[in-house]
């Protein structure tokens, strides 16, 4: 609810844009290659957000829950007005435009009469091969009708349930069946719908092709990273960081992404 009601912009800055500081510094990613976001607990923070997404740069904003549709919704951009109510208990969502900035929609997953945006949310009693009828019956929402992009968002610890790892790695090599389908990155969309292009020529279309790049040697994954054991100021408690670079003084939070001291 804070990120909805009180974080001011220099709060999204610092947040976010501490976040890329970190990622760059630490994972040694670069910072042109951080074109994204998604805010914390999916709570949109008004035009506040976005005013603070058009100064530092970002393309694309990927929190945004729509309500469940038949069709699904295309990713848009802010240019105009959003193209759906704004979904959640009390959320805050934008009342102006921004032109240039998207927003990757999560369209919500249908599994028997619920609904869920998250993968993870969904009821927790689904077993292997609920989920994978789960999958399949939303790809084909998409597949079958306007072909907008099929979203597939979780949390990492889903994959702990072995069950739900295999369902997912099936409907993988379903996927892998359909000459027509692509896996690609958020920014690789918002690309394809930039320049359109037709099926037999994507195997040409330059931002998803895989051309070489030049890599310094620091941002080549070492073998085995440092383990820091770091004590956080904020959270008054031992973290662990774990990077190919030098540990940091301190464990880097918001306002202190360098981890100085």
């Amino acid at each position: 609810m804070w990120w909805t009601k009180n974080a001011t912009i220099e709060d999204w800055f610092d947040e976010m844009v501490g976040q890329a500081n970190i990622l760059n510094r630490f994972a040694n990613i670069r910072m042109e290659d951080i074109r994204g976001m998604r805010v914390p607990f999916l709570r949109i923070g008004w035009n506040r957000q976005f005013l603070m997404m058009k100064e530092f740069g970002f393309v694309y904003d990927a929190s945004m829950v729509a309500p469940f549709s038949n069709p699904p919704l295309w990713p848009y951009t802010l240019d105009f007005k959003m193209p759906h109510t704004c979904t959640g208990i009390n959320q805050n969502c934008p009342s102006r435009s921004y032109p240039g900035i998207w927003e990757i929609v999560i369209n919500q997953l249908e599994v028997g009469d619920f609904t869920c945006g998250m993968i993870d949310s969904c009821p927790s009693q689904l077993n292997g091969d609920d989920v994978y009828r789960m999958l399949s019956h939303n790809f084909k929402r998409h597949y079958l009708s306007n072909r907008a992009p099929f979203g597939i968002y979780f949390h990492a610890t889903w994959f702990n349930n072995n069950n739900y790892l295999e369902a997912f790695l099936r409907f993988m090599d379903d996927m892998q069946e359909l000459t027509d389908v692509y896996f690609v990155t958020q920014q690789q969309v918002i690309q394809w719908m930039r320049r359109p292009t037709i099926t037999p020529n994507l195997n040409t279309f330059e931002p998803w092709g895989c051309k070489p790049r030049q890599w310094e040697s620091k941002e080549v994954a070492c073998s085995i990273p440092n383990t820091c054991k770091l004590r956080s100021r904020v959270l008054q408690q031992d973290r662990y960081l774990y990077t190919c670079n030098e540990c940091p003084i301190q464990y880097p939070w918001i306002r202190n992404e360098f981890g100085l001291d």
